[in-house]
C-alpha cells in the first residue's frame, strides 16, 4: 500500500486512541491486514471503550502501544515487564 501525500496530511496530530481504521492507517496496512496482525499477535490487543453493551462499545487501540510494540520488534527496545527505564540505553544509541 503507497502512501499518497494527502494520506499524510496531519500526520503529527494523531489521536492517542485510535479506531481500527485509524490504527491500520498509522501503521501503513489496510484495516483487514490490520485486524489479521492483531489477531497474530504482532499488535496489542484494542480496549473496550465506552457503553457497558457490546454493540455500543468501541475498540480502541493505544497509538503508544502501537509505537512500543513497533520499537520492541526493530530492536530499538527491548521487552521488559517492568516500568522504568527499560530500553534507554537502547535510545540513547540511536538518538
Amino acid at each position: 500500500m503507497a502512501a499518497r501525500v494527502s494520506d499524510l496530511e496531519g500526520l503529527p496530530y494523531w489521536p492517542r486512541m485510535l479506531s481500527r481504521d485509524q490504527a491500520a492507517r498509522y501503521v501503513g496496512v489496510s484495516p483487514g491486514q490490520f485486524a489479521k496482525e492483531v489477531e497474530e499477535g504482532r499488535w496489542p490487543e484494542p480496549e473496550r471503550r465506552g457503553g457497558a453493551g457490546r454493540r455500543t462499545a468501541r475498540l480502541l487501540w493505544d497509538r503508544l502501544l502501537l509505537d512500543r510494540r513497533q520499537d520492541e520488534r526493530s530492536g530499538l527496545v527491548q521487552h521488559s515487564s517492568t516500568t522504568g527505564t527499560a530500553g534507554a540505553d537502547e535510545w540513547a544509541r540511536w538518538s
